[in-house]
């Protein structure tokens, strides 16, 4: 005889008080239909309202799993926003805190799994909440979700297939997936959403036609014309009034690409890793203290606002290095599709070295999944991409 030990948790009267789109009500409304499963949408679509939703309809305690600090503070923000909660009143367990209240609590996966030793206070909440579900695979990460034994269990991703292919691992620990939408779908009547290629001169010099990928990028990152593009790019788009977000991977592009802009651009904010909390928390500040009239650029590391980083106000990507798996290409142009007043266009600079094949090959990767997304390509006549099948387009 199979005997259900899930643990119904703690009774509560959480009450929501925000108010969810139509598409958000339709997930709502399938999720509440199971105890568990996983609710797949783009960045920028609402997975957090979605969840503070949930939250409120469940009605017994808490627990939202999260594995990095930007996205503890977020959680704890924006539940005290959509529950009407104190702020104080939200338990934290990680980011040099452990104050959890055992009523409603946002934990990171690092501080719940010591050395292999998973903290007994996973296994009282009635209802757990597993934000970037996609990284479940890490085994510090599945030790804590064994340790869960939760009634209700939702999982949020943007992208819940794995490029490693251990993507079941979620579905085994969080549930089915209860709910996707394509790119295509979530953005639906919001605004315009147009890629804008750039195509390079670089070339490799003729020592480098075995060059590693990273070799590749690391010459990429150093040549002056293709950064002198990026640049001029950056301050035209500026002086137009757009918000940029400019991502590259490597830390010394990013130092390189900063001080061209110096100069050009009265608030450039750079967000990268290895900061402490404190800093951290005064570039937020910073970058929250400019006002709507003036101009400003963020600079990033795409490990760093690939995820959890926030910034409603962002309308144009510059795509400083190239990238290639359409989950990540999902995730940065993500950064763009959060509502906010005035933006009717997103843009994204997508810098093609046409001239070397494997960067050519990423590119046109690159171009499947921004049709996937529902972009349209500036100066792109192939009337095909307004048939292509929408795989994957749909809500259940």
């Amino acid at each position: 005889m199979v005997q259900d030990q899930r643990s119904d948790g703690v009774p509560q009267d959480f009450a929501f008080l925000g108010q969810l789109s139509p598409r958000q009500e339709d997930a709502v409304r399938v999720l509440m239909s199971f105890d568990d499963g996983v609710f797949s949408a783009p960045t920028g679509f609402g997975k957090t309202v979605v969840a503070a939703r949930m939250i409120a309809h469940r009605k017994v305690n808490t627990l939202v799993l999260v594995h990095r600090r930007q996205l503890l503070d977020q959680w704890r923000a924006q539940l005290s926003a959509f529950l009407g909660l104190p702020s104080d009143s939200i338990g934290q367990i990680g980011g040099g805190k452990v104050n959890p209240t055992g009523v409603l609590d946002v934990g990171m996966i690092q501080t719940l799994n010591r050395g292999g030793e998973v903290d007994d206070i996973v296994a009282t909440y009635g209802h757990v909440v597993v934000d970037e579900c996609h990284h479940i695979s890490a085994v510090s990460f599945e030790q804590v979700m064994k340790s869960v034994k939760a009634r209700y269990i939702l999982g949020l991703t943007a992208t819940p297939i794995r490029k490693d292919g251990r993507h079941p691992i979620i579905m085994m620990q969080c549930g089915p997936l209860r709910v996707r939408l394509s790119p295509r779908m979530a953005l639906r009547g919001s605004f315009e959403h147009v890629v804008i290629p750039r195509a390079t001169q670089l070339r490799l010099p003729g020592n480098a036609a075995d060059a590693t990928i990273q070799q590749i990028y690391g010459m990429l990152a150093a040549d002056p014309d293709r950064n002198a593009m990026i640049i001029a790019d950056v301050i035209q788009a500026v002086r137009a009034g757009r918000s940029p977000l400019v991502l590259t991977e490597r830390t010394a592009h990013l130092k390189e690409l900063v001080e061209g802009l110096k100069g050009h651009v009265a608030n450039i904010i750079v967000l990268r890793g290895g900061r402490t909390d404190r800093q951290r928390q005064q570039i937020a500040a910073t970058l929250a203290a400019v006002p709507d009239s003036e101009e400003r650029v963020i600079v990033a590391t795409g490990r760093y606002a690939g995820e959890g980083f926030d910034d409603a106000r962002l309308d144009t990507l510059f795509l400083a290095l190239p990238i290639s798996w359409k989950g990540t290409l999902q995730q940065y142009a993500g950064r763009l599709h959060r509502s906010y007043e005035g933006k009717r266009v997103v843009q994204v600079y997508d810098y093609v070295d046409a001239n070397v094949p494997v960067l050519r090959r990423m590119y046109g990767r690159r171009l499947r999944g921004y049709r996937a997304m529902g972009y349209a390509v500036a100066g792109d006549t192939d009337d095909a991409r307004s048939t292509m099948p929408l795989e994957g387009d749909c809500l259940f």
